[in-house]
């Protein structure tokens, strides 16, 4: 991998680019995401109503972030996950990857952008508060965290 070949787009993704990816990546989420949704199902949510940030190693999709930009206010926009490969973690593209989503957003007229999380999952709370997000709201009987990030 060369950060020279490394280029970030919104590219809408097909129903199957989605769909493989989820799959490729199912055991990294902090809970596996099959344990949660049925991913073909989530896919084609995905591709019919998110805005797809994604990052590619030449033609390599190597991180994926859908985002809902479908508040009508323009007050919140929803990251609806942040994957990014193995091997290619760890190296600033998630962070880098939250400047393209904030800077889309904010020309956009959004003002917030919100994620939720797993209580527990300590690695991507971590990761959006040195993001500069900042904790708006936890359940404890669900152990869902939300931050949120004001433009």
């Amino acid at each position: 991998m060369k950060k020279e070949n490394i280029k970030f787009f919104i590219k809408k993704l097909s129903i199957e680019e989605i769909e493989d990816f989820l799959k490729l990546n199912d055991n990294d989420f902090f809970e596996s995401l099959s344990s949660r949704v049925n991913i073909q199902e989530y896919s084609q949510k995905l591709h019919k109503n998110a805005t797809h940030f994604t990052l590619y190693d030449n033609n390599k999709l190597v991180g994926f972030s859908p985002c809902y930009f479908n508040d009508e206010a323009k007050d919140i926009v929803y990251i609806s996950s942040l994957t990014i490969r193995k091997g290619y973690r760890g190296l600033g593209f998630g962070s880098e990857l939250i400047k393209y989503i904030k800077k889309h957003a904010n020309k956009n007229g959004f003002l917030n952008i919100v994620v939720s999380v797993h209580c527990d999952n300590k690695i991507s709370i971590n990761f959006y508060k040195k993001n500069s997000f900042n904790l708006l709201d936890k359940n404890n009987e669900t152990k869902v965290c939300s931050l949120k990030y004001k433009g």
